[in-house]
């Protein structure tokens, strides 16, 4: 694997223009590819440990020195890149939404796809909305006209779904199975994994990372496999996640997060002053939004403040997430 940074790159990198396709080809194709995990001897762990100091490295310089990165984070996708455009261009399609999984499992997706006899079509990235968190996503992100301040658990029975001849699928646990039954309908399955683990006493550090690749083949055969054989299906995620082991955040962005109370981000109320963006900060005035800008580790109060395993802010990790076309059962 080439090295993060080298004179050369941080020349290019820093040239004015668009860089997030060029970081996005880096990141599926070096970083989180099928040949970076067997350098890591097939350990999970590993993979991960040696990937996200890449990423950091990288990530950290174009804060200080590009900033305009973040502009392009918080762009929509393309118009092609949502999940209502794939209901629209494959009728009785299936979506399999992984709360929470990030490029990093690429690798693992694909092999599965392969054990269950699915051609990848197309692989490469979505986006999450801003701020990173689920709930944003589907009323922003997937293009089916659902309202916000509302769960995947909520998507149950929904007319806005029921309108768009689609039935809905929700997976609290890996564990739980439904009997998905063939028909006219296109297909929307939301399994909470691996977002779920994220708050386990377990996420303090690398070797959790093992237990998301093994779980993921038990989400798989809930989720892709049960769909019918002969229909396309589309894997994404809603969001990603950060990692912020000893040594992966920016040493620029200590203390951050003051005026967001120790979150990723904050919505600020109408009487109340916004902070100035920069420094780690995006702001978004018409929001009423800040969110952090980068790698900053934050240090948050209740569930899930031993984690490691973090979302909800600006960083190529949290937002840009796997998108994964397959065909037909061969």
């Amino acid at each position: 694997m080439k090295a993060a940074l080298d004179r050369a790159l941080i020349e290019r990198l820093t040239q004015p223009g668009p860089r997030l396709s060029g970081l996005e080809n880096w990141l599926l194709n070096e970083v989180w590819s099928q040949d970076a995990f067997a350098a890591s001897g097939n350990s999970p762990k590993d993979y991960l440990r040696r990937g996200e100091v890449l990423v950091n490295e990288r990530e950290n310089a174009l804060r200080s020195s590009a900033s305009s990165l973040f502009a392009e984070l918080t762009a929509p996708p393309s118009a092609e890149r949502t999940v209502a455009s794939f209901f629209g261009r494959n009728q009785k399609s299936a979506v399999v939404i992984l709360d929470g999984c990030s490029l990093r499992e690429m690798p693992r997706l694909i092999a599965l796809a392969k054990d269950s006899r699915r051609a990848v079509l197309e692989s490469g990235c979505s986006r999450a909305a801003v701020p990173s968190e689920t709930e944003y996503f589907i009323s922003e992100r997937l293009g089916l006209g659902l309202p916000k301040d509302i769960g995947p658990s909520q998507l149950t029975g929904r007319g806005e779904l029921k309108q768009r001849n689609i039935r809905f699928y929700y997976f609290g646990q890996t564990s739980d199975h439904h009997t998905i039954r063939d028909g006219d309908e296109s297909m929307l399955l939301w399994s909470r994994f691996p977002d779920q683990r994220y708050t386990d006493s377990t996420a303090t550090d690398e070797s959790m990372f093992d237990g998301i690749w093994d779980g993921l083949e038990q989400a798989w055969k809930r989720t892709v496999q049960a769909v019918p054989p002969d229909r396309k299906v589309l894997v994404t995620s809603d969001h990603g996640y950060i990692f912020l082991g000893p040594g992966l955040s920016d040493p620029g962005l200590k203390d951050v997060d003051r005026a967001l109370e120790g979150k990723r981000y904050r919505f600020f109320g109408p009487t109340e002053q916004l902070p100035k963006a920069g420094d780690g900060l995006w702001v978004d005035p018409a929001m009423r939004l800040a969110v952090i800008a980068g790698r900053g580790h934050n240090r948050i109060q209740g569930p899930g403040a031993q984690s490691v395993y973090r979302h909800g802010a600006l960083t190529l990790m949290e937002m840009l997430t796997p998108w994964i076309v397959l065909g037909p059962v061969n």
